[in-house]
C-alpha cells in the first residue's frame, strides 16, 4: 500500500504550470503509467501537443478551463473527466480567475 497526501507534496514549475507526480510508474510497477496532480495559474495555457502510445485521463478537481482534443473546444468544470488516446492533439487553457487543478492518469 502506497499514500500520498496533497497537503505534503513538492510542486515543480514546468512550462506554465506546476506538478506532481503522487505515484509513477515504479509505484504501479507499469512502464510510462503515472498519477500526477497539476495546477494551472488563472490565464495560463499548455499548447496542443500529442502522445505516441500514452492515454491520458483528466479530471477536473477544482477550477474551470478549456480543453481542446483535435480542434474541438470543451468546457471543463470541476468533476468534468475526459479520455485522451494516442495522436489526440490536446491542449489546457485556464481561462478563469481561479487556480484549474487536474488529475492526470496516465
Amino acid at each position: 500500500m502506497k499514500q500520498q497526501h496533497l497537503n505534503d507534496l513538492e510542486w515543480h514549475d514546468r512550462f506554465g504550470y506546476r506538478k506532481n507526480v503522487l505515484f509513477d510508474e515504479q509505484a504501479f510497477r507499469q512502464p510510462g503509467a503515472k498519477f500526477q496532480i497539476v495546477k494551472f495559474a488563472p490565464h495560463t495555457s499548455v499548447a496542443g501537443h500529442w502522445h505516441k502510445r500514452v492515454c491520458e485521463i483528466f479530471y477536473i478537481l477544482t477550477g474551470t478551463g478549456v480543453l481542446t482534443f483535435n480542434a474541438i473546444h470543451h468546457r471543463a468544470i470541476s468533476g468534468t473527466v475526459f479520455l485522451c488516446e494516442p495522436g489526440d492533439i490536446h491542449a489546457i487553457k485556464n481561462d478563469g480567475d481561479d487556480e484549474l487543478i487536474i488529475l492526470i492518469f496516465k
